[in-house]
């Protein structure tokens, strides 16, 4: 926002008093700030993820583009997304799933059980999706389908990483042990 200061409001009051006129350009300066950082707040208040800007991504556009799949709304629909990688993010989600059903027996009693997870899980998100579209500093489409899927996929690609690290240490140990 920019502050326009007229010549006028920092002329001499109408009784000669620099003071009084000194006095209503800092109310003028104040209340312009404070309506500026009040439209700012409403519009950024709980925005933290935006849209990396055109001049940025001009620099590196390949540092900023999601190369094998999207997380979250902003790229879910860039036509080089759209390829069978995508269905890892179900994969992955299916595999984080399961694990809630591991030690059923019961085929039908595991995918009951899923069901009812997906379906506690969904009810849950439905709650928050309204708070989640504000962490956008833009509008964008996002549902309880995305929440689920993408987040799943974050937890088992990161418990995947985690499990496959602790195997390659326990393997370094078992082999420096053995030697």
């Amino acid at each position: 926002m920019e502050i326009q200061i007229h010549p006028t409001e920092m002329s001499q009051g109408e009784n000669g008093s620099d003071e009084e006129a000194l006095q209503r350009l800092t109310s003028t300066i104040v209340q312009k700030i404070g309506e500026g950082a009040q439209k700012t707040e409403s519009f950024f208040s709980s925005a933290c993820i935006y849209r990396v800007s055109e001049e940025l991504r001009k620099l590196k556009e390949s540092a900023y583009t999601p190369r094998l799949i999207a997380i979250g709304p902003l790229h879910r629909e860039d036509k080089h997304l759209q390829t069978p990688f995508q269905h890892v993010k179900m994969s992955y989600t299916n595999h984080l799933l399961s694990q809630l059903t591991t030690g059923i027996d019961d085929l039908e009693s595991a995918e009951k059980t899923k069901f009812t997870e997906v379906q506690e899980c969904l009810a849950e998100l439905k709650t928050l999706v309204g708070d989640a579209k504000k962490c956008y500093a833009e509008e964008v489409t996002l549902d309880e389908e995305i929440m689920l899927v993408d987040g799943c996929f974050i937890l088992e690609l990161f418990y995947g990483y985690r499990t496959e690290t602790v195997i390659m240490e326990a393997k370094s140990m078992l082999s420096s042990f053995i030697s």
